[in-house]
């Protein structure tokens, strides 16, 4: 199914196929956005179960999930697989085990077992999808419109979680099940249509440390996965706390989908946006900008003078969504060129590996929102469906105080990654001119 790298020497690729390659994110998107922002919510206000214990669940499955993308990585490094192999072995199955998420299967061990299969599932077909970025082209411009291509389609996808889930097809499993068909047959057709550009094999297998040693001393990923990770919290907590603090704190379950629309058709709207930006700045400036443009947001809400007005809340987080947005393709436009830095800097390329690290870290930050969120609503006394005051505060406080802590953070983390621009340029340039990737001696 894999070329052995003709275009990617010969040429860039048509925009079309970039195009066609970013369309995958939509399937994607469909399963991530149906986890983020309905999965907590089913667990403790459809199943019952007590806060801290879906939290406890939805972060096992971040581990689970972070760790088979890293089992994933190494296994696509060492023995140079085709991610488009991996990608087709894996998004059937995907596609049956997701329904199963939204059932009750009877006990909390099938709970979570169910959730940990999808997890593992989801790892197996997401990280080839997401390193396959690094064979579409080579070109700086390219990767920034792929990534644009995937942040759109992916908000695609969650405007079409927002609408649909969960009541399109007769309840969460039913729609759960019509989003696995669409995804399934999305990717299978990704998988036909787009080739992969493999790069030349290694002389031969270095020790598996020196790939951890390198990931390790290359300042541009390690600043990136930090930023990367403070991202996901921000993201996730948001995301997890939208329809609690509808539900619970404005008292207006159905604004809570009004907002998750918005929250997406606002990501969607702005991707084009931020999209430009990068090709213009880059993408670190641009992730310094996204960051103080939802910490702006963030702050605005917070201080907001009528705090449960649910016309305000649905524009200050469609704001938010739109920074975090340019958070995500700025990050995912550096990391094809971080793994490129350290490439022509070493002679030592760790693709596959460097991806599943950086999706491992934004797993276990989404593993660890949910947790925070569940430990923190059982401490405030929240039984499913019966929040008292005190709880009811908490939950918007945490809404609004976790993100800003995190995005902070990754402020702080991506003014020390050196991938300005001329650098970012320079690093795929040398990377597309065949450095080759051998032991060292």
């Amino acid at each position: 199914m894999a070329g052995r790298l003709p275009s990617a020497r010969r040429g860039r690729p048509a925009v079309r196929r970039l195009l066609l390659f970013g369309a995958g994110d939509y399937g994607f998107n469909l399963y991530w956005q149906a986890l983020m922002l309905h999965l907590l919510f089913f667990y403790t206000d459809r199943l019952g179960l007590p806060p801290a214990t879906a939290g406890a669940v939805m972060i096992a499955g971040g581990v689970a999930d972070g760790i088979a993308d890293l089992a994933i990585g190494i296994a696509a490094d060492r023995r140079q697989l085709s991610y488009r192999r991996l990608l087709a072995w894996g998004c059937v199955p995907l596609g049956i085990a997701f329904p199963l998420l939204f059932v009750d299967p009877g006990g909390l061990a099938a709970v979570i077992g169910i959730h940990l299969i999808f997890r593992i599932l989801y790892a197996l077909v997401n990280l080839p999808y997401a390193a396959w970025t690094t064979r579409v082209s080579a070109a700086c411009a390219d990767r920034t419109l792929i990534a644009g291509a995937r942040m759109a389609f992916g908000a695609a996808g969650a405007v079409t979680v927002a609408f649909a889930m969960p009541g399109l097809a007769g309840g969460y499993a039913g729609t759960a099940g019509l989003f696995a068909a669409i995804a399934t047959a999305l990717l299978v057709a990704t998988v036909l249509a787009v080739p992969e550009q493999r790069p030349p094999a290694a002389a031969g297998r270095r020790p598996l440390t020196q790939d951890f040693l390198a990931l390790g001393r290359n300042g541009a990923f390690v600043t990136l996965a930090a930023a990367g990770l403070a991202t996901t919290v921000a993201g996730a907590i948001i995301g997890h706390s939208v329809l609690f603090y509808f539900t619970h704190y404005l008292g207006d379950r159905a604004a809570g989908g009004q907002a998750i629309a918005a929250m997406a058709i606002a990501a969607a709207a702005a991707i084009p946006l931020w999209t430009a930006v990068a090709l213009r700045i880059g993408g670190r400036a641009t992730w310094l900008v996204a960051a103080a443009g939802a910490g702006a947001a963030l702050l605005a809400f917070a201080a907001w003078p009528v705090p449960r007005a649910v016309g305000a809340a649905l524009v200050f987080l469609a704001l938010i969504q739109a920074g975090l947005s340019g958070l995500n393709l700025a990050a995912w436009a550096l990391l094809p060129a971080s793994v490129d830095v350290a490439a022509v800097r070493s002679g030592i390329r760790v693709e596959a590996t460097a991806f599943s690290v950086f999706i491992l870290v934004q797993k276990l930050g989404l593993g660890a929102a949910g947790l925070l969120l569940g430990l923190a609503y059982q401490h405030w006394g929240y039984e499913a469906g019966r929040p008292d005051e005190a709880a009811q505060a908490g939950i918007r406080w945490l809404m609004l105080v976790g993100p800003l802590a995190a995005l902070a953070a990754g402020a702080a983390a991506m003014r020390l990654n050196p991938l300005r621009r001329s650098v970012e340029r320079a690093a795929a340039g040398q990377s597309s001119s065949n450095v080759p990737d051998t032991p060292s001696a």
